[in-house]
C-alpha cells in the first residue's frame, strides 16, 4: 500500500552521542509534558493526501512520554541516526496502547494499520534489490518525495497475526513487520522491549546488515479510518553483553 512504500524514512537531525561512542536517540523524557517531541524528531507526512498522526508529549506515571494520536492518519515521528548494528546492536523501548485498533489486519493491504509501531531503516546493496522493490522505491519517493531505504525492519503491534510472526509488504519486499504483540490482549499496559537488531535483521530478511540510517515511530489508522492513541516511552541503543 502506499502508506507502506513511503515508510522509509530519514529525517530531522542526527543524534548525539554519549561518552562512550553510543549513538544518543533524543529522549522523550527530556522535554516537558504538552510541548513537542525533542529537538531531533521530526513528524514526516507520508502523502499529501493523509492526515498527519499528533505527536506530542505527556505525563504518564510522573515520566514524560510521547503520545501519538491518529484519527484517520498516519505521519511518521522520524529521528536520524547512524550506526553499525553490529557494533549497537540492542535497541530498547517501551509502548503502551490506549485505544487499538480492533478492525485492523496487518497481513490484509486494506487493512493494514497498528497503534504502535517502531521502524529501524537500514542502508545496503541496493544493486540486489528486485525489478519488483526498484519500482516500488520510484512509486514511494513520487508520492512522498521521500527515498525509500534499503531496508525497513518494522516492530509492530500486530492484528489478526500469530505473535512472533513476520509479515512482509505486499508492495515491496523489503519492508517487513516482526510482530511483538498482539490484537487486544496486554492493551492499557505498558510493554517494555530489548530486541537485537543484527538476529532480527538476519532471521527477517537472511542477509547480514551493513547500517542503519535512522529510527522512526509510528501510529497509523488511514486504511481503517479508524482512531488509535498510544504512548512510547524512550528509545535506547546499547552494545551487546559480553
Amino acid at each position: 500500500m502506499r502508506r507502506l512504500l513511503c515508510t522509509l524514512c530519514c529525517a530531522g537531525m542526527a543524534a548525539a552521542a554519549w561518552a562512550d561512542g553510543t549513538p544518543e536517540i533524543p529522549p522523550f523524557s527530556s522535554g516537558q509534558p504538552g510541548g513537542p517531541p525533542p529537538a531531533g524528531w521530526r513528524n514526516v507526512p507520508l502523502a499529501s493526501f493523509k492526515n498527519n498522526t499528533e505527536y506530542s508529549l505527556a505525563s504518564d506515571g510522573g515520566v514524560v512520554v510521547l503520545k501519538a494520536v491518529a484519527h484517520n492518519a498516519a505521519s511518521l515521528l522520524a529521528t536520524r541516526v547512524e550506526f553499525d548494528p553490529h557494533q549497537f546492536p540492542i535497541l530498547s523501548w517501551r509502548w503502551k496502547v490506549v485505544q487499538g485498533i480492533p478492525t485492523a489486519n496487518t497481513a490484509e493491504q486494506a487493512k493494514e494499520d497498528a497503534p504502535v509501531r517502531i521502524l529501524v531503516a537500514f542502508d545496503g546493496d541496493e544493486s540486489k534489490l528486485s525489478t519488483k522493490d526498484r519500482l516500488a522505491a520510484k512509486a514511494a519517493q513520487s508520492i512522498s518525495g521521500i527515498t525509500l531505504p534499503y531496508a525497513t525492519l518494522m516492530y509492530v503491534w500486530g492484528s489478526k497475526v500469530p505473535l512472533d510472526s513476520i509479515t512482509p509488504s505486499s508492495r515491496s519486499a523489503r519492508i517487513r513487520m516482526l510482530a511483538l504483540a498482539v490484537d487486544e490482549q496486554g492493551v492499557g499496559e505498558w510493554h517494555s522491549y530489548r530486541r537485537n537488531l543484527v538476529e532480527d535483521f538476519k532471521r527477517v530478511f537472511g542477509e547480514d546488515p551493513v547500517r542503519v540510517h535512522s529510527i522512526e515511530v509510528l501510529t497509523d489508522t488511514d486504511n481503517t479510518g479508524a482512531d488509535a492513541q498510544a504512548l512510547y516511552g524512550d528509545i535506547s541503543l546499547s552494545a551487546a553483553k559480553p
